[in-house]
């Protein structure tokens, strides 16, 4: 994109972590910002922090996982701002624990948010991003979307899926005025792990609160930071840390082989 000043950026998931940072970074590049998420008062906060920074923003309760719910959201967008120019699904849950011991239940619930959210964001959005002069969308995706790890299958599942869905929609886009860039973020202090779900939730909690996140958990504020400035470029990816490039040197080296991972998360989930 030639400019972010005056765009109208929607972004899901913006009322913490790593969508409430790029509202912030998009702000301060003077973009106009709807913020989306399922939490009331996370986006009231958001909304508050950009104010100061200075562009107009509205707020959205929506629950991503809810069709109908995600069609009228355009509508309400353009009410307030009058046109949408970057579309950024971000809102995600996780999981953790051997599929075997998932239940159905949270089976639907990651894949109706994670899968079905970043569908309904963008066929909702793309015939109102055709009617702008340039656009752009962001499939958040995760690290598991570069190689499946062992006791985050549904997880990874997921997060695959992503990153198939948005390399074959930017090839349908290419020749289109819509750029499309998939992330994969490492481990990012986000709080996702709060409400994880999975035989291991709890030990996945503790592991977002603990020492170990602090130190060995990077702040989103840096990768909002690229990935706005992949939205001005039109870059395909970001990968973001780390473990998510030491992952996608070894998707690349060593495709499938990951039965070590195998055995050190399974003595953990025994």
């Amino acid at each position: 994109m030639r400019t972010l000043q005056d765009r109208v950026a929607v972004i899901t998931g913006a009322g913490s972590g790593i969508g409430r940072e790029l509202a912030l970074e998009l702000a301060r590049r003077g973009a106009t910002i709807a913020a989306v998420d399922v939490r009331p008062e996370g986006i009231e906060e958001t909304a508050r922090l950009v104010r100061a920074i200075g562009p107009s923003v509205s707020t959205h309760v929506a629950d991503v996982a809810e069709a109908e719910r995600m069609q009228a959201l355009p509508g309400e967008v353009l009410d307030a701002h009058g046109a949408c120019h970057i579309l950024i699904n971000n809102a995600g849950v996780t999981s953790a624990g051997a599929f075997e011991k998932e239940t159905l239940a949270d089976l639907h619930w990651i894949v109706d948010i994670n899968v079905w959210g970043v569908l309904h964001g963008c066929h909702a959005f793309l015939p109102v991003l055709r009617e702008q002069d340039e656009a752009h969308i962001v499939n958040v995706s995760s690290m598991v979307g570069l190689m499946g790890l062992p006791h985050n299958a549904i997880y990874a599942l997921t997060k695959g899926a992503v990153r198939s869905f948005s390399e074959a929609l930017r090839a349908e886009l290419v020749a289109t005025n819509i750029g499309l860039t998939t992330v994969f973020p490492g481990a990012h202090r986000t709080g996702i792990t709060e409400g994880a779900r999975g035989s291991q939730r709890a030990k996945l909690a503790d592991m977002g609160r603990s020492r170990f996140a602090s130190l060995g958990m990077r702040s989103p504020t840096r990768l909002a930071r690229r990935v706005v400035d992949a939205i001005e470029k039109d870059r395909a990816r970001v990968i973001a840390g780390p473990d998510a490039h030491a992952l996608d040197l070894w998707a690349r080296l060593a495709p499938g082989r990951i039965g070590p991972l195998g055995h050190l998360t399974g003595r953990i989930e025994g």
